[in-house]
């Protein structure tokens, strides 16, 4: 089967009687015309000019955030009978029915390995996280929408006196419009980047298995039209559904997983694998095709069960991903352009088919958002989900074609407003989507989560950010001076960040039901391993909740946000993106810590290890003691750090000396913010009446300079300094500092630690309070 149907070109579409298969011969390579004759050069044109103005309408739409998919849409029907086709001349030698026959096969080519690329790069585990949720709004979207699109059609049959031929088609559209398409939802929510979400987990879920369930009933469906009965067409169709299967289970698997345990840790794939995969895929599609099962089941699901990531995964979607979108892609929707003329629609019939389609989309709608409702997600991202399941793409518009060409369920003027509604549909949901899912990371909470509003004598709830190994022993360090207690236990969650490599789709994995989790990689493991036997050694007094996330560094503080609030954890443990021995900057982190200082739900602390905290065993576990320094301008962030500091205290082993800076001045306004800071030193200072270990040092400063000064002399008396990020911006002493404040994240004081060399080799660490609405809830 032909993807466009030869017998019914577009006028504009002229045949050549002496068109030729292959390459033009050499010659003159300004007599454009003349090779245009040729089956090759034509292609070379048709891939150029689809590829540019989809790039070009990608460009144009992607600030309004329409999705790629919408304005490769868009591109296609530019280049159809609507624009290019209105312009005579040349341009109509492009597309010659014959050379159809060879972009025909590059854009079965395209369809193929999207589909593939698009199981490639999803989990499909995802449904056992979902559980019966998933299953529950599959139905319900499918059920609703197919009532309503259904009912719509016979009271237009009824009231509309509505023709016997277009009420057929009615029914078709409501059928075929309420089933929604996993690649399509796939694709939706990584071109929004919108994934470890409870809304886009049950929408990705829900969607495969709609897809599955599709696929399943066209192939006996396919098999029922062969066969001529319903109980051998069945039979038949699920036989070719397993055979496909079986196949993929019991010969593809193995040889994959044989592949990945032969590629070197930290070795790029071979080309030979490569090669044989993608050969795997069409064969796949091949087989289907033989079958009578649509030829994207088999890409789909052997994508399904290659693990995304490295080595095998990312490397195939770094290979061809590329190729494939921006190259073979636009000329499948190009094809689709070609039958779409916007000045041909009947307006009746447009008017009617555009009320089904639109009932549709509510029953979709419907049938996501009271469910997710019911199982207590809110009314934003209930109508998220809804939204999402909505989204069209190339998996409906080949559908469309299919039933246009091969089924012949309906005509040319409904495939043509099909595709439209595709284009309407999904380019006016993305932005809202969008809108939508930023406001919903506006996290709100009814408590604060901070240490100071703490209670010391109840579990403290810590999330340790983990970029690479360099930063575990740090924050084991960092947790033993925390002095947890049976009292007052550490809950640790910890969170090794990994780089989303080729594949568009993040992961956010939970090892904690795992003693050696099969989804950890090697470098994840050996973290899992220093944490799990951290807790082991602190039996009772340290709880270890490891999670991978593979993402983008744009969006790791969404999945640590959402840790945050689902473990109800207090602050947020983030490396400095910065290594000191080496000066390397690693842009990426920074990227991570700025988002999580502006967006954490709790407060954040930026840990800065110079060495020293790597021996702190030895001061906890001999009889010397660890210095603790507090560097108190006032403020929230330094009422947090001394609160911190105070809970460290609590080890026999641990000193901590608060110096306070205060400006010499004879007028002093007292103010709210004062007030709480001298609350906070009151209650340090009558605690150090009867513990030795706790010292105040009062400095009066004149400027900025006496402030530098203090610091200097702190030499290196201190194996750890902790300050607060943020300090009053009017404050003279802050003012006559701000040349230092070079990296934004650390704050005015934070950065001269990290600029000098005041502290010696002290680990530095720099508190942020979770910010408020208004200062009085401090």
């Amino acid at each position: 089967m032909s993807i466009i149907p030869k017998e019914t070109y577009q006028p504009y579409i002229t045949d050549e009687c002496d068109f030729v298969f292959g390459s033009s011969p050499y010659g003159n390579i300004f007599n454009i015309m003349h090779h245009l004759k040729y089956s090759f050069p034509v292609l070379e044109f048709q891939l150029l000019l689809s590829s540019v103005t989809s790039i070009m309408a990608w460009v144009l739409l992607k600030p309004l955030g329409i999705p790629t998919t919408v304005a490769q849409i868009a591109a296609g029907i530019a280049l159809g009978p609507s624009i290019l086709g209105r312009i005579l001349g040349t341009l109509r030698k492009l597309f010659p029915i014959p050379s159809l026959y060879v972009t025909d096969i590059f854009a079965y080519y395209a369809l193929i390995f999207q589909i593939f690329l698009v199981g490639l790069k999803v989990d499909p585990m995802m449904i056992r996280r979902t559980g019966i949720k998933g299953i529950i709004i599959c139905i319900l979207v499918i059920v609703v929408s197919t009532a309503l699109s259904t009912s719509c059609a016979i009271i237009l049959y009824n009231c509309m006196h509505v023709d016997d031929k277009l009420y057929r088609y009615l029914l078709v559209v409501g059928v075929v419009e309420s089933i929604p398409t996993f690649p399509s939802v796939a694709c939706f929510l990584a071109e929004l980047n919108i994934f470890n979400t409870e809304f886009s987990d049950l929408a990705l879920s829900s969607s495969l298995i709609s897809s599955i369930i599709h696929l399943s009933v066209l192939a006996c469906l396919t098999a029922f039209q062969r066969e001529g009965s319903y109980v051998n067409g069945t039979l038949y169709g699920c036989l070719c559904l397993a055979i496909v299967v079986m196949v993929i289970m019991f010969i593809l698997r193995p040889a994959v997983n044989w592949m990945i345990k032969r590629i070197p840790e930290g070795k790029t794939i071979k080309e030979g694998y490569l090669c044989i995969l993608c050969t795997a895929v069409l064969m796949l599609a091949f087989l289907c095709r033989k079958l009578d099962v649509d030829i994207v089941f088999g890409p789909l699901i052997f994508g399904l069960i290659i693990p995304p990531g490295p080595p095998l995964g990312s490397a195939l979607v770094e290979r061809i991903e590329f190729f494939i979108k921006w190259m073979i892609i636009p000329l499948f929707y190009t094809e689709i352009g070609l039958w779409v003329n916007v000045f041909r629609f009947k307006l009746r019939t447009t008017l009617l088919v555009a009320l089904v389609v639109l009932v549709c989309c509510t029953g979709k709608f419907l049938g996501a958002f009271v469910p997710a409702l019911y199982y207590k997600l809110s009314y934003r991202d209930a109508t998220l989900l809804g939204l999402t399941m909505n989204a069209q793409g190339f998996m409906e518009l080949s559908f469309y074609l299919m039933l246009w060409d091969r089924a012949e369920l309906f005509n040319i003027e409904i495939f043509r407003i099909l595709v439209l509604s595709a284009l309407v549909i999904t380019g006016a949901s993305a932005p809202l989507v969008r809108y939508l899912s930023k406001l919903s990371m506006k996290y709100k909470l009814h408590s604060r989560r901070t240490i100071r509003h703490f209670d010391p004598d109840a579990e403290l709830r810590v999330l340790a950010c983990i970029h690479d190994e360099q930063n575990v022993l740090s924050t084991v360090h960092l947790m033993k001076a925390t002095n947890p207690t049976k009292i007052s236990p550490i809950n640790l969650s910890i969170i090794h960040f990994e780089e989303i490599v080729g594949h568009e789709t993040p992961q956010l994995v939970s090892h904690k039901s795992h003693r050696r989790s099969s989804s950890a990689t090697t470098v994840s493991q050996r973290i899992i391993n220093v944490f799990k036997s951290y807790e082991e050694n602190n039996e009772g007094r340290v709880s270890v909740h490891p999670y991978t996330v593979v993402t983008a560094y744009t969006s790791m503080h969404t999945d640590a946000c959402r840790l945050v609030i689902d473990n109800m954890v207090s602050i947020i443990i983030v490396p400095f993106h910065k290594q000191l021995d080496t000066g390397f900057v690693n842009n990426g982190i920074r990227t991570v810590n700025k988002n999580l200082l502006e967006h954490a739900p709790c407060s954040v602390g930026i840990l800065i290890d110079r060495g020293l905290l790597g021996g702190i065993n030895n001061f906890l576990e001999n009889q010397s003691f660890f210095d603790v320094a507090v560097v108190f301008l006032g403020g929230p962030d330094d009422r947090e750090a001394l609160v911190y500091a105070e809970r460290m205290s609590e080890h026999p082993n641990i000193k901590v000396t608060v110096i306070r800076f205060l400006k010499r001045s004879k007028l002093w306004n007292k103010t709210y913010e004062s007030s709480l800071d001298e609350d906070t030193l009151s209650y340090f200072k009558l605690r150090g009446t009867y513990n030795n270990r706790l010292t105040y040092i009062h400095e009066d400063v004149n400027n900025g300079l006496d402030v530098i000064s203090v610091i200097g002399a702190m030499g290196d008396k201190y194996q750890m300094i902790i300050l607060g990020r943020r300090h009053d911006e009017n404050s003279a002493l802050i003012l006559e500092l701000t040349d230092w404040d070079k990296c934004s994240e650390l704050g005015t004081i934070g950065d001269i630690f990290e600029t000098s060399n005041y502290g010696g080799k002290a680990t530095i660490l720099l508190m942020q309070q979770h910010p408020t609405q208004t200062a009085s809830s401090d």
